[in-house]
């Protein structure tokens, strides 16, 4: 395969990975609200918004291994990495209502 069509499928991998993943945060920032409350809610160990960029990383990982998109970019593309519970607190990543971060 030559690069500029490699290049135009890692395009529109992309663009999948983020149709996909706008819609399934419509189910994953109610359900992890809920999840949140239940779990860590009477806790002051993770907040909310830590809680829920976790949640999203992990949801773009693994969009991204399903998709077949490389797991470390290079240049201007930008991959994700799963991050595992007991480094929750560490994230620094956050869902905006207003900017996407990714």
């Amino acid at each position: 395969m030559d690069n500029a069509t490699r290049e135009a499928l890692g395009d529109v991998a992309a663009l999948a990975l983020l149709v996909l993943r706008g819609l399934l945060l419509w189910i994953l920032i109610p359900l992890g609200f809920v999840l949140w409350l239940v779990i860590f809610g009477w806790s002051a160990r993770v907040g909310l918004g830590t809680f829920l960029g976790w949640l999203d990383l992990n949801l773009t990982a693994a969009l991204q291994r399903a998709l077949g998109l490389p797991v470390r970019g290079k240049g201007s593309k930008r991959s994700a990495e799963f991050v595992p519970m007991r480094l929750m607190q560490s994230v620094k990543h956050r869902i905006h209502i207003v900017r996407d971060p990714f």
